[in-house]
């Protein structure tokens, strides 16, 4: 009787603790990356890069409880694709988790020639309910291969 009186603390602790929170991901622009989920007004949640070959675009999935912002990633596709371009979504963990939230306008670049682009996207991440937390997610696009990774 002892150990189920304490299995509920054992799962509040799993469940609240850092560990248990999945990593950032990146995924194919299915399930939350659809046109209609752009954040309005578009002119100012999506963002060009390296000339207009990489697009940035925030996207709010109106999830009422939280986790409902993605951003879609429009890059050159890898050289062995038979499409110019590839769509990706950043997600929190999971292709239907997005975070609490994120703006499109905060996101910092930087580049280097032997690597590509990076794009430093700041995210607040849903917890438990009450808390969030707040982090920067790397993304790495090297035009010359298609990579997108997150680093």
């Amino acid at each position: 009787m002892r150990l189920f009186k304490q299995i509920p603390a054992v799962i509040g602790a799993v469940l609240t603790s850092g560990a248990a929170l999945a990593e950032p991901t990146l995924s194919a622009c299915e399930g939350p990356a659809r046109v209609d989920a752009i954040i309005e007004p578009w002119e100012q949640h999506t963002r060009t890069f390296a000339n207009g070959a990489i697009r940035i675009i925030g996207l709010d999935t109106a999830e009422p409880a939280c986790c409902s912002y993605h951003l879609a990633i429009i890059a050159p596709a890898p050289q062995e694709e038979n499409w110019p371009r590839q769509c990706l979504v950043l997600n929190d963990g999971g292709e239907w988790t997005g975070f609490q939230y994120l703006d499109v306008a905060d996101v910092q670049s930087s580049y280097d020639p032997g690597k590509g682009l990076l794009l430093s996207v700041p995210v607040e991440r849903y917890i438990d309910g009450v808390q969030s937390t707040k982090l920067t997610v790397d993304i790495r696009i090297n035009q010359a291969t298609g990579d997108v990774t997150i680093e």
